[in-house]
């Protein structure tokens, strides 16, 4: 199976760097440089590390398929899903893998949802009041990816810039990250 190459204007290129035209393609087969798998390691409080295999989402750098908006787009298949290219969220993502480098810098929310963590990079407010934020899932798996051992695994369900303040309840990322080595998540507590 071919994997094209996604540039920042959403042209898909083969390994020789031949264009590819698609009306539909699975997310599967397209490759984002800079959000390639890769290992982050975190140092805890206590000085402890842990290494996790970091996954994203071609929501990262996507948005939901409009049919008028978007007639004559090409479909990127999230599933059975359809996703468009968008610019703004390709350009954004430019930032997520240093925004998770620096999770226990960054405010780090637990979100309502039984199954995201947010993380608000609270020193990247635009003017316009958003900030860029990540939603994530973080879970034991223990497995070697480039060599490297690993205990949990980390996978950005989407990115892009919000509105802040959100509703959330406020976490570290040792308790996440302890509670992810017992296979367990934090739970979200109404007020």
């Amino acid at each position: 199976m071919t994997r094209y190459f996604v540039s920042d204007t959403g042209i898909l290129t083969d390994q020789t760097g031949a264009v590819a035209s698609y009306a539909n393609i699975s997310d599967t087969r397209l490759h984002v440089p800079h959000l390639a798998p890769h290992i982050l390691t975190l140092t805890l409080p206590k000085g402890d590390t842990v290494n996790i295999v970091v996954y994203y989402s071609s929501h990262c750098w996507t948005r939901t398929y409009d049919t008028e908006e978007h007639a004559g787009y090409m479909k990127i298949m999230d599933g059975s899903r359809p996703r468009a290219f968008c610019h703004d969220r390709y350009a954004g993502s430019a930032v997520l893998p240093d925004l998770l480098a620096n999770l226990s810098q960054n405010r780090l929310y637990l979100t309502p949802s039984d199954r995201n963590y947010g993380t608000y990079n609270a020193t990247a407010i635009l003017e316009d009041g958003t900030a860029y934020t990540a939603f994530f899932t973080l879970k034991s798996k223990k497995g070697r990816f480039d060599g490297i051992r690993h205990k949990l695994r980390l996978y950005v369900e989407s990115a892009h810039h919000r509105p802040q303040p959100e509703n959330g309840q406020k976490v570290s990322v040792a308790v996440i990250v302890s509670k992810a080595l017992k296979g367990e998540k934090v739970r979200y507590s109404r007020h």
